[in-house]
């Protein structure tokens, strides 16, 4: 049961959020595959039944690759900003990183509550309640800034059947630790279909700047007709350079 949903439709109609960018983080090493076809493609989820699907979140390039400690310019984040799809619709949407409460990540803070019970429809009149309701504006929400946990508690009152809420915002004000970091309080959206980067559908790209050196593939990026960051190798760990990649991701709406 979509719990989540049916108390977000229970809310007030609300403006619709300024557009900000669906990200998509992908390692390196798959960087030039979807430079060179074009497209960002679904791959099989072990979380989902293995279905077909590409991950994005909203706002901030908050997924992380796996860790490597001394990486390769091949083995360094591709962040694409993607706008607002206009002639597809999101798979599901989720108010959080569905892979970390599949891996019981969250169990310590919420319980065993079911990803069900969290999935929005894949409209964004949904994406912008949840917004208003648990961070209050857009900017809240960019900066990670949610609604307290007491303030939500007060505006449910005693309707204590509205727990999925209530676990929510308590989700939303836990400390960053080893176990949860910052995609905890970012919308996810699933895709089931190919997304094509054709010229105007993306609003940017970060890379490694050794990328960059190649002029073919300077030549590919510079053909998607969008905004080209880039960031240094340095000798650190691959989990040092997401800073960088938050600087770089500050002023790309």
């Amino acid at each position: 049961m979509k719990r989540l949903e049916n108390f977000l439709a229970q809310q007030p109609a609300c403006a619709l959020l300024e557009e900000r960018s669906l990200i998509h983080t992908a390692s390196g090493e798959i960087f030039l595959d979807i430079l060179e076809c074009g497209k960002i493609i679904p791959s099989e989820c072990l979380v989902f039944n293995r279905e077909k699907l590409a991950y994005f979140f909203l706002g901030r390039p908050a997924y992380k690759t796996s860790i490597v400690h001394d990486p390769s310019f091949w083995q360094l984040p591709a962040v694409f900003f993607l706008k607002r799809p206009q002639n597809l619709s999101p798979k599901r949407i989720h108010p959080f990183d569905s892979g970390a409460l599949h891996s019981d990540r969250y169990r310590q803070i919420i319980g065993k509550l079911k990803i069900e019970d969290f999935e929005i429809d894949p409209t964004w009149q949904s994406v912008s309640k949840l917004i208003n309701y648990f961070f209050g504006s857009i900017d809240e929400y960019q900066n990670g800034t949610a609604t307290s946990y007491q303030d939500i508690r007060n505006l449910i009152g005693n309707e204590t059947s509205q727990f999925i809420p209530l676990a929510l915002a308590k989700l939303y004000n836990s400390p960053s630790n080893a176990e949860i970091d910052d995609r905890v309080k970012l919308i996810e959206f699933q895709y089931d279909s190919e997304i094509e980067l054709a010229s105007g559908n993306l609003a940017a790209v970060i890379v490694c700047k050794e990328w960059l050196r190649d002029p073919s593939i300077e030549k590919k990026l510079s053909n998607l007709g969008c905004e080209i960051k880039s960031y240094p190798l340095f000798p650190l760990s691959s989990s040092s350079y997401y800073s960088k990649i938050y600087e770089l991701a500050q002023d790309i709406k």
